[in-house]
């Protein structure tokens, strides 16, 4: 009996035209393009807090500061994305994938990245 184009028989397989998400440059691009442009957003939002006649007298410019703060770090992290990765990783050899994007990094940097 003949198998289906792409079954496997411990796993749903996908035929060999389809890549999977990771290993496309679209997800090693989208993330740092939005990542940066609200890093830039957000650094807006701080720049007219300060610009206000209040500042941070009020809870809520307070309240909108710290978010803007903590969103930059998350943002610069997310536009990062592989450029702090090992640039050899073994374990991909091993599960037969390899992500895509510039990998620049070493253990140490994506070890600071993800803390």
């Amino acid at each position: 009996m003949d198998k289906p184009y792409g079954w496997c028989a411990d796993k749903i397989c996908l035929s060999p035209k389809v890549r999977d998400p990771w290993e496309t440059d679209f997800a090693a691009l989208v993330p740092r393009f939005t990542g940066g442009l609200s890093a830039i957003s957000s650094a807006l939002i701080i720049y007219i807090i300060f610009r206000s006649e209040t500042r941070l007298s009020s809870i809520y410019h307070r309240i909108m500061f710290g978010m803007s703060l903590a969103d930059i770090c998350g943002s610069i992290a997310m536009a990062l994305t592989s450029l702090p990765m090992p640039s050899y990783m073994p374990k991909e050899e091993v599960f037969g994938y390899s992500w895509a994007g510039t990998r620049l990094g070493n253990t140490y940097t994506c070890n600071a990245q993800g803390f």
